[in-house]
């Protein structure tokens, strides 16, 4: 048993624990070599974390695209959409006909006649129609349509273009809607300006990316499509002539379907209030909310309507309006009734058979229009469709 002073357990002699100490010393510092390694180090320039969060939102904006648009796309070929279920009935027609079928050819003032047989809304905005068809650059008037088309241009703080067509129209049917390639097609896509052409459009405006839509609450031109409860605040056009939007908890499908709807769309937001002005808050994304390229419809009373199309996100000549800003635009025209259309790159305006806005990036193919025209039998020459 070795004794605790044993050789074995002798304490280290000076001369050893010198030799030992430069061991100790650079075991210390192989240590310690890291910790200066883990120091802060400098912010990266602010350029680079620029640049970094511009890479990142066009990952997830192309993320975005891929899934939204790209995919569905891809896969329209295989989806069925639904023919119209029904149709809706409308009110009894009247008993009078367009003044072209009782009126003598090229008479410039009206016959007792002519005037008996004028529908309601031709006797109520009588001063706005014509007795022939009157086409101007900025205007077309005759019996059935009056159009004015103007610009106004929105300094707050780069300028915005907003074209407005104010419209009168003698009955309900003379403003109609129209799908690409004249049916509703999942994904079905169509050139603005010749979807205005082959429906014999005098003007339109893009719709609500209704051909993305296979469920939902649908009806075009008196056609039942969709009869379900939906999310999205809705516009409502009666064979009457009124128009009403609803946000998703102030309706019931089978209420609206009972007073008779001529057109529902599904896209929003309502903009307007119960009073005709803006909104305290709307139903929409924030990505819809900002500054884009819009279209929109507004309504005065039975007859009297307008389409509005805002050119935006172009420098220099145009960047758009705010959802708040254009519902401001509409109160200010003195609508009661306003609702938003699909916008971006989709809103396009046609007037007379040509593009009247200009679209961002020459505007982009679309699922559907709304549209004003003559009726076959209204005017010499009209197309049916």
């Amino acid at each position: 048993m070795e004794g605790r002073h044993s050789p074995k357990h002798a304490a280290p002699t000076r001369s050893s624990r010198r030799t030992e100490r430069p061991e100790r010393t650079e075991y210390r510092q192989r240590e310690a070599a890291p910790v200066r390694e883990k120091l802060p180090r400098r912010n990266r320039p602010v350029w680079q974390l620029i640049i970094q969060d511009i890479l990142l939102t066009g990952l997830v904006l192309c993320v975005f695209a891929t899934f939204h648009h790209v995919i569905p796309r891809l896969t329209a070929k295989n989806v069925q959409m639904p023919t119209p279920s029904s149709v809706i009935g409308s009110p009894a027609p009247t008993e009078t006909s367009a003044p072209e079928e009782t009126a003598p050819e090229n008479t410039p003032e009206p016959t007792p006649e002519v005037i008996d047989n004028r529908t309601e809304w031709q006797k109520k905005f009588a001063e706005h129609f014509t007795e022939e068809v009157v086409i101007t650059e900025n205007s077309y008037t005759s019996p059935n349509i009056a159009i004015t088309m103007s610009t106004i241009t929105i300094d707050d703080p780069s300028p915005t273009v907003c074209y407005v067509a104010d419209i009168y129209i003698a009955q309900i049917e003379n403003f109609q809607t129209y799908w690409a390639n004249g049916q509703l097609s999942y994904y079905g896509e169509e050139n603005s300006l010749s979807m205005a052409i082959n429906s014999g459009a005098i003007l339109s405006i893009n719709g609500d990316y209704a051909d993305n839509q296979r469920s939902g609450f649908l009806v075009r031109n008196g056609e039942l499509y969709y009869s379900d409860q939906t999310t999205y605040d809705i516009c409502v056009l009666y064979y009457d002539g009124s128009m009403e939007t609803f946000s998703p908890s102030e309706y019931a499908v089978d209420d609206i379907l009972a007073k008779a709807p001529y057109q529902v769309w599904k896209f929003g937001p309502e903009l307007l209030d119960e009073n005709g002005q803006p909104k305290q808050s709307y139903n929409t994304s924030d990505a819809i909310s900002w500054e884009n390229p819009r279209s929109g419809i507004g309504y005065y009373e039975p007859g009297h309507y307008c389409f509005i199309t805002v050119d935006g996100r172009q420098n220099g000549y145009s960047r758009g309006l705010e959802i708040d800003r254009f519902a401001k635009l509409f109160a200010d025209l003195g609508c009661t009734v306003a609702y938003n259309l699909d916008g971006g790159q989709s809103a396009v305006m046609t007037f007379d058979q040509r593009v009247y806005n200009q679209p961002y990036l020459g505007g982009r193919n679309s699922g559907d229009i709304l549209l004003i025209r003559e009726l076959p039998e209204s005017t010499e020459g009209g197309e049916g469709e």
